[in-house]
């Protein structure tokens, strides 16, 4: 019996490893795709400029076509992701250019957007000891500054 109980204890205790491990590899990958998402959106929103205001010298973001961007995207990559397909999204924009202005900390002025995003879902581990229900990604990309970006063009349209 003594050994019975042994072999049960560790049997127990070796599909709880396994079973954390394989949701370990899935919040591992769901944190992978939110980094994407925000990477990517950030990235394609700083590429959405108002050409008015470019063509007169101002790097100004089209705000409207970056926040279309930016769901269009989310809307896309809910297929490779269970918690984005499940969960409530959430995403925050922060635009810094010539119109709206730069942070304090932003003393270069340059122009750039930030992305976050987060999602709240169901519990993501199936061992009752540990619980996160939310996940949470930031990105920021950043443009050339004025003068470099300005010296690249004209280095490269000659």
């Amino acid at each position: 019996m003594k050994v019975f109980i042994v072999f049960l204890g560790i049997f127990i205790i070796s599909v709880s490893a396994v079973v954390f491990q394989g949701d370990l590899g899935a919040y591992g990958h769901e944190l992978l795709l939110l980094k994407e998402a925000a990477e990517e959106g950030a990235a394609g929103a700083a590429l959405c400029l108002n050409e008015e205001e470019y063509a007169k010298g101002n790097l100004v973001f089209d705000y409207k076509e970056g926040e279309k961007y930016i769901e269009d995207y989310l809307a896309y990559i809910k297929r490779n992701s269970k918690a984005l397909s499940e969960g409530e999204n959430y995403y925050n924009i922060i635009f810094q250019d010539d119109k709206l202005g730069y942070s304090l900390e932003n003393v270069e002025k340059i122009p750039s957007v930030t992305v976050e995003v987060k999602v709240l879902t169901e519990d993501l581990f199936r061992v009752p000891f540990i619980n996160v229900t939310s996940l949470e990604r930031r990105a920021q990309y950043e443009l050339p500054e004025k003068e470099k970006a300005k010296n690249y063009f004209e280095k490269s349209g000659s």
